[in-house]
């Protein structure tokens, strides 16, 4: 999963339909200054901790789908919303639920947590500080964000 600051203007026009989508998706660099939102295999790990401690956050229903598969988008007033959420969610917070045998017993992916420990809190506390940093970031510029999944 991994997310990329967008206009809100440039987000409206990807989300009209699926030429539009592709052409945008195809031409499309973020700027170089913007940092970078890509968690990995962490979400699953990241939506698991930010479920168990109750924090409102919401990565995969608070975007709308776009008309291509494995892309939504955030509206600015989403961003912003979920920017003061995270901001105010600790990762200490969150990683009093990080729970190895659990995680891996319900099946939350990647199968690793058992087997990794502390090295997977390690991994899922460095992907968290990315996705605050990129949702924070676009909130400041009141910007949209893509999200793509795959």
């Amino acid at each position: 999963m991994s997310f990329t600051r967008v206009s809100a203007a440039d987000l409206e026009l990807a989300m009209k339909h699926k030429d539009c989508a592709e052409e945008f998706l195809a031409d499309y660099t973020p700027p170089e200054t913007d940092p970078n939102g890509y968690l990995d295999k962490s979400w699953a790990g990241l939506k698991y901790l930010l479920e168990a401690a109750d924090t409102g956050i919401d990565l995969f229903f608070t975007a709308t789908p776009l008309p291509i598969d494995g892309y939504s988008g955030w509206d600015p007033d989403d961003v912003a919303h979920t920017a003061e959420l995270l901001g105010n969610t600790s990762f200490d917070n969150l990683a009093a639920h990080y729970d190895p045998v659990a995680m891996d017993t319900i099946g939350v992916y990647p199968p690793i947590w058992i087997r990794d420990g502390n090295d997977g809190l390690g991994y899922l506390r460095e992907n968290y500080a990315s996705l605050v940093e990129v949702f924070v970031h676009a909130a400041h510029h009141r910007s949209g964000l893509l999200q793509s999944f795959g």
